[in-house]
């Protein structure tokens, strides 16, 4: 029999999980006969079901089973199936098309409830991404700029003001990467007044302008941006019951679960918009505790948010 496509792999995986329940002794011959697979196919799928789980993929958030030659036993519940379903916009989306093929009418009740569903979750998955993943104000330009230079790997001459400067000065750089980290965003690139890599804040640079000389990108080039955290301010966030964080990049945070289900959690921050914007994408469910001219940002951030929705 020829292998099963990995669409059709995923799909029997999936149609395996609802029988994975924790306690249950599974006969592989009777699973197979469920999916019209032959116990081959099911102890291979039931192989990479093991490797699957949830986030942060830890030996306890994955899927524990255990496999003998002609039967399964369930050692835990699947992560995440206790608590409720929450589909993203593309999902949803994927499974009104899923009902039209079927052949669902366009007033069938379900199809109604997901398209409501799909209307509603739209523009807040895209709020919540755009927050997340957006340069800071302001250095939008520096930042489209130096990532076309990326792409095309060609020099660009920065006008960069740094710590220790009174006024910018001008470099011709060769740039490698754009990176983030706690919510600054850095350019790596080869400084030719130097004659070495550096490292430049975009909040920094006052002026960029790409230029057609191109050069060759180095085999191997450092690629870490590691900024002093200890030397950095610190909020108190609040995350509601629920909410999870697991996703997110918070270097150097510190989580304290509350009796209520909770989260207190102490992150240093280099800026303050990056740290409204992680509060705003959170949709209500993560609050600033301290400093007040964080709450003052986030109210702010709020605000414009708001306005543009209603508008």
């Amino acid at each position: 029999m020829s292998r099963a496509s990995s669409s059709q792999r995923a799909r029997m995986m999936l149609a395996l999980i609802p029988h994975l329940r924790r306690g249950a002794t599974l006969r592989l011959s009777d699973l197979a006969a469920t999916l019209g697979a032959s116990t081959e196919e099911v102890a291979g799928l039931l192989e990479d079901i093991v490797l699957c789980g949830v986030p942060p993929f830890s030996p306890d958030a994955l899927i524990d089973l255990d496999i003998q030659t002609d039967s399964v036993t369930v050692l835990a519940d699947p992560p995440a199936l206790d608590r409720p379903l929450r589909l993203t916009h593309a999902e949803l989306r994927a499974l009104i098309a899923a009902l039209e093929t079927a052949g669902a009418d366009a007033d069938d009740p379900l199809a109604t409830k997901l398209a409501g569903a799909a209307a509603a979750a739209g523009s807040l998955e895209r709020l919540a991404q755009t927050l997340c993943t957006s340069p800071a104000v302001g250095a939008a330009q520096t930042y489209a700029t130096l990532a076309d230079a990326i792409e095309s790997s060609c020099k660009v001459r920065i006008a960069y003001l740094s710590a220790h400067d009174e006024t910018p000065r001008e470099r011709v750089v060769r740039p490698l990467e754009l990176v983030n980290r706690n919510g600054v965003w850095y350019l790596i690139a080869f400084c030719e007044s130097a004659g070495a890599e550096r490292t430049f804040r975009l909040d920094r640079i006052r002026d960029a302008e790409g230029l057609a000389e191109r050069f060759a990108r180095p085999a191997a080039a450092a690629r870490s941006v590691v900024p002093d955290l200890a030397a950095q301010p610190v909020a108190t966030l609040r995350v509601a019951p629920g909410c999870s964080i697991e996703n997110r990049d918070w270097p150097g945070a510190v989580v304290e679960p509350q009796p209520d289900g909770s989260l207190v959690v102490r992150l240093p921050f280099a800026s303050a918009h990056w740290i409204a914007r992680e509060v705003c994408s959170g949709l209500g469910a993560i609050e600033v505790v301290e400093p007040a001219d964080v709450r003052a940002e986030v109210r702010a951030m709020a605000e414009r948010l708001l306005a543009d929705l209603t508008a």
